[in-house]
């Protein structure tokens, strides 16, 4: 599973004016046409590192080496996003598979949309927004509830519309529960969701740039009681390419400092993807199962 960190951070470029080039010749090097340049760097080593590795993880994902999953509720956390530029986008023309959520919140929860897709972290608490719809509230409810749940889940299935799959993630809500104890705040407890998601549909690893929720992976993975209950792995992108082999990573076809014309990127760009893409294998050549 895709993390939106990921997304996020996968468009490497933005609009910009820049000279026409020779190619125009030496009479309208005046003009200024639309183009590209790279994003500014991060001041972290590190992390830039970090994202750079994400167009090896495109061109895996293209080539069909292992699938790639999102579901609501991390689309609900991107519509807080800005969609930049396609090109020079390292996740440009993969399939992101949707995935059902451990617990569907619109059965829970419903109103303004726009209050729906609120985390209810402490910045909105700041800001003043209402918050009862909010993925933490609804989170926080799942952490109080009793061993009653269950049981009253059972008798109102139908008229919730649950799905089998709800049922036995209320089944699991323990475990969820689990993962927010060790999170050890009620901020964390929409990733211990989403960590929770991946690991009901058998996901063998979450992915994610955050540097604080690997910590709290490697945690749950220490732990005896949870660890097998929760066999979905958190990664950053360069420790999952190590795991599975991986060690020499493409390299960013975007430099700094330097522009790009549209004309001159589009094609390439868009035909460089459509490449990788069609010589994919099929599902049954797939190196991994789930990430």
């Amino acid at each position: 599973m895709l993390d939106n960190s990921i997304f996020a951070h996968s468009q490497f470029a933005e609009p910009a004016n820049g000279p026409q080039g020779p190619r125009f010749g030496v009479h309208n090097q005046h003009y200024l046409v639309c183009g590209f340049i790279r994003k500014k760097l991060d001041h972290n080593i590190e992390y830039q590192a970090q994202m750079d590795s994400l167009f090896t993880i495109g061109r895996l994902i293209r080539e069909g080496r292992f699938e790639a999953f999102t579901y609501c509720e991390l689309e609900y956390e991107s519509m807080k996003r800005f969609i930049g530029e396609s090109v020079f986008d390292a996740l440009d023309h993969c399939r992101v598979t949707d995935c059902p959520p451990a617990i569907e919140r619109s059965r829970f929860q419903q109103g303004n949309f726009f209050n729906l897709i609120r985390k209810g972290d402490k910045e909105d608490k700041k800001l003043g927004v209402p918050t009862a719809l909010s993925q933490i509230t609804f989170m926080q409810m799942l952490c109080d509830s009793d061993r009653l749940w269950y049981p009253w889940v059972l008798g109102v299935k139908d008229l919730l519309g649950l799905t089998d799959f709800e049922i036995d993630s209320f089944r699991n809500l323990a475990c969820f529960r689990k993962l927010c104890a060790v999170s050890q705040s009620s901020e964390n407890y929409p990733d211990m969701f989403h960590l929770w998601t991946a690991q009901r549909n058998h996901m063998d690893v979450f992915l994610t740039l955050e540097k604080k929720l690997p910590k709290i992976g490697n945690q749950i993975e220490k732990s005896k009681q949870i660890g097998v209950e929760y066999p979905t792995k958190v990664r950053r992108p360069i420790e999952f390419l190590h795991s599975i082999g991986i060690t020499d990573l493409d390299p960013v076809p975007i430099e700094p400092g330097r522009f790009y014309p549209f004309g001159e990127v589009w094609d390439s760009w868009q035909c460089e993807c459509r490449r990788q893409k069609g010589g994919a294998p099929d599902r049954a050549g797939t190196q991994a199962t789930a990430s």
